[in-house]
């Protein structure tokens, strides 16, 4: 999961961490997106500066897509100007929204994301600080400012690789409005896929780019990116590995989405893209097992709050969540089975005699499904400290959880980096196998049957003799039947 390590400040839109606390705030092979025909139609001609040009030119190939209206380009050559003028400050925060922090804090300890004093704004503050990219889109001034003195500059591989990043961006938000969808999201699951669409496929595009520099200038880019990638590493080592996750979902999952649709039908990618978004997370990390072939939500109810408690708030905790909890009491790959049969969920966060709890209700997309989810569920259950009294039940395909925030003192399991890997793992195979292949069915089912049968924290510890290539190999042969 090296590739996008440092990948993204959020580009609209911010969170805390989705799921734990409130939300703060390509038309492959088609000439044009129906829905905004005549708007494309009435575009004016789109000028650009002599060195950015060509980045425009290969991304609108890219995404056979054409820009439909100008986007100023600014350039600042100072280092430290450019910086203050991308970088804004966040808003000052409130009362309120330290009080609310707290609640995450105590939410993540309840379920066991992390431990100790684990706070969710140092979290938020660790993964957005750092230098900027030296290309930016500024979307409130639809403005992209570059690290560089003019148009006539050479710009680094580094910063044209950006730049076909932030190009990708202001396209799809021309052709799909996508800075407005987010910030009118009505959930935190329908956020981030949002999320995950706009930036997967801006990622995809800038992956696209870096495919195609020549030896030295990708060279050039990849010692740019250790270096960023090195000092972002010392950034967040403090930051618990479940909130990275959480945060980095959609920019790990989003282009695995992309390349399998690219793969499988470019009108369904262009439908997933404006009227037809996928329903959870789940859909973009298993494209064609549950978006082409459509594993809907589940229908589920709000738990409600014990007598004389005090309800926080409601809300989703989603698929990558729930993973997250499981992987503390069972291993990995089970984990990853299990988590597959999520269909929806609702979760509780209520003060009861001065301490947070939460209580869950999840729907498993079938009787088999739940029993992975119970069996799932009972393992992180025990994995829990006493004092989080956690609790599991199980009914039909509704299971039900409730547990307590253990306070900072209690040690417990939390997930680990070979955990996270799994997860992104797994999606990194699908891409890459579906890249290679061109068939994102097969490559699914591979990466599916592979992580579901290995734990990647086992797979240095296998006897040297061990052909793994061979068992890929006689996995893909197995799927070829049934695909």
């Amino acid at each position: 999961m090296a590739r996008h390590t440092t990948r993204r400040r959020a580009w609209v839109g911010i969170g805390l961490v989705l799921g734990v606390i409130a939300l703060a705030a390509g038309a492959w092979g088609l000439h044009r997106w129906a829905p905004f025909a005549d708007e494309a139609a009435a575009a004016p001609k789109v000028t650009w500066p002599k060195n950015v040009q060509p980045v425009v030119d290969f991304v609108q190939d890219a995404t056979q897509q054409q820009f439909l209206t100008p986007v100023k380009v600014e350039f600042i050559a100072d280092t430290k100007q450019y910086n203050e003028r991308v970088d804004s400050p966040p808003p000052a925060r409130t009362q309120s929204d330290v009080d609310d922090a707290a609640v995450g804090d105590a939410v993540g300890r309840a379920l066991g994301w992390w431990r100790g004093d684990a706070s969710v704004l140092e979290s938020f503050d660790a993964v957005t600080s750092g230098d900027p990219f030296p290309a930016e889109w500024l979307i409130d001034e639809n403005t992209i400012v570059i690290n560089a003195k003019d148009a006539k500059a050479t710009l680094s591989p580094f910063l044209r690789a950006e730049l076909a990043l932030a190009l990708a961006q202001v396209l799809d938000d021309q052709q799909f409005h996508f800075a407005e969808r987010v910030a009118e999201a009505e959930t935190s699951q329908r956020y981030q896929v949002l999320l995950a669409v706009a930036v997967g496929h801006s990622l995809w595009v800038h992956d696209r780019y870096i495919d195609h520099l020549n030896a030295d200038d990708s060279e050039s880019y990849y010692d740019e990116l250790d270096r960023r990638e090195g000092d972002y590493a010392d950034q967040v080592s403090n930051v618990p590995l479940a909130y990275r996750a959480m945060r980095g979902a959609g920019q790990q999952l989003g282009p695995t989405f992309i390349e399998a649709l690219t793969q499988t039908d470019r009108t369904m990618l262009t439908a997933a893209m404006s009227t037809d978004l996928p329903d959870a997370l789940d859909q973009v990390a298993l494209p064609t097992g549950k978006y082409v072939t459509r594993d809907p939500l589940e229908p589920v109810a709000d738990p409600a709050a014990p007598a004389g408690a005090h309800l926080e708030y409601t809300n989703q905790l989603g698929p990558t969540g729930l993973y997250l909890m499981l992987a503390t009491g069972m291993p990995a790959g089970e984990a990853l089975t299990a988590g597959d049969g999520w269909g929806n969920d609702r979760y509780a966060v209520y003060t009861l005699d001065s301490t947070i709890c939460v209580d869950l209700h999840i729907v498993a997309d079938s009787r088999a499904d739940a029993e992975r989810l119970e069996n799932g569920l009972n393992g992180w259950a025990s994995a829990r400290p006493a004092a989080s009294k956690a609790l599991v039940a199980c009914k039909g395909t509704d299971l039900f959880a409730s547990v307590c925030d253990p306070g900072t003192k209690a040690l417990q399991p939390v997930p680990s980096d070979a955990a996270i890997n799994q997860y992104f793992g797994r999606a990194n195979m699908i891409e890459g196998r579906t890249a290679d292949s061109g068939k994102a069915d097969l490559a699914e089912c591979v990466a599916v049957k592979f992580f579901a049968r290995y734990d990647v924290s086992t797979l240095s510890s296998f006897d040297p003799s061990f052909d793994l290539s061979g068992e890929i190999d006689d996995i893909e042969q197995d799927c070829l039947k049934s695909v």
